[in-house]
């Protein structure tokens, strides 16, 4: 069953976004340079997968944090959180999901499969890969992840600013 929610948010608007925290005993600390970008931050987008009730309290500490859940998440989370976020930032719309419930051979693919034309901006996680690309008028971000950087050479997160007359831009943040 798909949740989904809508928001509205009021341009300008500077975002982090971040997910595929994975908390764990071992793994149960937010990195300084992610918890200063997110005070400093209007919001955080959350693409899923906290794990645990105890890392979504830690981004409510920092500020406002928008959240779909992950394949992952502890089923207090997964009961809680949509599978998915329409936003509408201005005349900028935004799609944020996991990219695990889409078909395909990669959650890139998947995701841009499924959405490419419904949204300016296509938010998802699953991957740990970071990705800022357009396709075909649509652009897909994937933040990476702060805490568990799989393959990646380093850990990221991105912040999407969104000016009033609807222009937007990605940036990523890239640490050991």
């Amino acid at each position: 069953m798909t949740r989904e929610r809508a928001v509205r948010l009021e341009p300008p608007v500077r975002i982090v976004v971040t997910g595929d925290t994975h908390f764990s005993p071992r793994r149960n600390s937010l990195p300084d340079v992610l918890t200063e970008a997110m005070t400093a931050s209007d919001l955080t987008i959350h693409c899923g997968d906290f794990c645990t009730r105890a890392c979504q309290s830690m981004f409510e500490a920092h500020g406002p944090v928008l959240a779909v859940s992950g394949n992952n998440d502890e089923a207090e989370l997964a009961d809680v959180l949509p599978n998915r976020l329409r936003i509408e930032a201005g005349d900028v719309r935004l799609i944020v999901t996991h990219g695990h419930r889409e078909r395909g051979s990669s959650a890139r693919h998947a995701v841009q499969r499924s959405y490419v034309g419904q949204a300016d901006i296509v938010i998802f996680g699953h991957s740990h890969q970071p990705i800022w690309e357009e396709v075909d008028d649509t652009w897909f971000l994937n933040p990476g992840s702060p805490t568990m950087k799989r393959r990646e050479p380093r850990f990221s997160f991105a912040t999407l600013e969104i000016d009033r007359d609807g222009a937007f831009n990605a940036f990523f943040t890239y640490f050991d």
